[in-house]
């Protein structure tokens, strides 16, 4: 279960049952998670991440793709076909990868994104954009 989705059910199970000892145990973020079966790093040197939530304006993408190395965007399937098309004005669709279900057994790897405009997504899908590699040419690996 992801931080989000836990800290939701925590909450209700302390509002509802009071007396019940909800204890929360570290894990490996999913954004780690994801490039680690990508075999790539998040980020290396002076690198700068961004990482955007679930619900975010594509304005706020927009900006983040001018300010980030490295941007993460969480449960990006409700908002795939807007940010990718926002990948193709930046021309970032062949540095940007996507993660469903990560670590899981049906876990679904997508790399370079220029033939899937249409991809139907899990609610647990990652997409990782290396803007570095488009702004810079600088290599990321």
């Amino acid at each position: 279960m992801n931080g989000e989705s836990f800290t939701y059910l925590a909450q209700t199970l302390k509002k509802f049952r009071p007396e019940v000892l909800v204890q929360t145990i570290p894990g490996i973020c999913s954004p780690l998670a994801a490039v680690a079966s990508l075999g790539i790093p998040l980020t290396i040197r002076d690198q700068k991440l961004a990482i955007l939530p679930a619900i975010y304006a594509i304005a706020d993408l927009e900006t983040t793709l001018h300010q980030a190395d490295v941007v993460v965007l969480m449960k990006v399937s409700s908002v795939y076909q807007q940010v990718w098309d926002v990948l193709q004005r930046f021309n970032l669709l062949e540095q940007a990868y996507i993660v469903e279900r990560a670590t899981l057994p049906n876990q679904v790897i997508y790399t370079g994104l220029s033939d899937r405009p249409h991809l139907r997504l899990s609610y647990f899908s990652i997409l990782i954009i290396k803007t570095t590699l488009a702004h810079t040419g600088k290599q990321t690996c």
